[in-house]
């Protein structure tokens, strides 16, 4: 398992979603890419309108909570002097390729979140330079350029929907989606006490582990909240990134930018898996 760069095109992926008729969830997705890399980088490229909404800051703090790197700047108008037509110019594609020369000695592969041919000299210089390179895009939104290009991965994110899709087990706890001049707005509900859910691994820390959540916060199950009797030395030996664990909601923090949630597992099967696992 080597390490991953994942490059998202914001603008871009905002019309591939629309155009699949559903949308990313964004936590899912880092777990998706987590369970098969040993370390994953992720970068997302939007661009921003002012003043921002308060939608648009919730979903930067979504981005932020499961540990995408945000690159963003203002959307410019431009008047075509000739013709007095507006123009909007919100393109981040060369600080993208910035970027990914800048890291390129800090990843294996170059993953791309993008169906835009003007990528295509980016990903013939990381051949180049030896790495694999992976695109995700979607038939009808892919230049036909970038799907010829020689010794690249291309992936359709439509399959992926099962894996990726934003679901919420009802509707009360379900981010729906809106658009505005190119970029996704949320809105976010914040659990109750005692409130339950399931959730996959981001992240283990000898003192706990990060969980998906439907609530796109911080969602911490501390080690002293597994319920295990037995002494753990290395919480990272026991705990797999293909776990699932149904927790109950304990404490909610939102005095911080991004809110932060801590959990406890009761799945009492989990329990004895995990307690089972340190004998062996």
């Amino acid at each position: 398992m080597g390490r991953a760069a994942v490059f998202i095109d914001g603008a871009n992926l905002f019309f591939t979603q629309r155009h699949l008729g559903w949308q990313i969830d964004f936590s899912r997705l880092m777990a998706f890419f987590i369970s098969g890399y040993a370390s994953v980088q992720a970068n997302y490229y939007v661009p921003a309108s002012e003043p921002v909404s308060e939608e648009n800051a919730a979903f930067t703090r979504v981005l932020t909570a499961h540990g995408y790197r945000i690159t963003s700047k203002s959307v410019k108008k431009i008047v075509n002097k000739e013709t007095g037509v507006i123009v909007m110019k919100g393109n981040l594609d060369v600080e993208l390729v910035v970027d990914a020369l800048i890291d390129v000695d800090h990843y294996d592969t170059f993953v791309l979140f993008s169906g835009d041919s003007d990528f295509i000299p980016l990903l013939r210089a990381l051949k180049a330079k030896g790495k694999e390179v992976i695109v995700y895009s979607t038939q009808g939104l892919s230049a036909r350029e970038l799907l010829a290009e020689p010794g690249i991965d291309y992936c359709d994110i439509s399959v992926l929907k099962e894996r990726i899709e934003q679901v919420r087990p009802g509707d009360s706890a379900r981010i729906e989606p809106t658009f505005a001049a190119g970029e996704q707005e949320f809105s976010i509900r914040l659990p109750d006490i005692g409130e339950l859910f399931t959730g996959t691994v981001l992240k283990v820390q000898p003192y706990g582990v990060f969980l998906s959540n439907p609530f796109h916060v911080k969602c911490l199950l501390p080690l002293s909240f597994f319920g295990i009797s037995k002494y753990i030395k290395d919480l990272t030996a026991i705990v797999r990134m293909s776990d699932v664990f149904e927790v109950s909601v304990f404490h909610v923090n939102t005095t911080r930018e991004v809110p932060e949630i801590t959990v406890k597992l009761v799945d009492k099967k989990k329990v004895e898996e995990l307690s089972s696992r340190i004998d062996g």
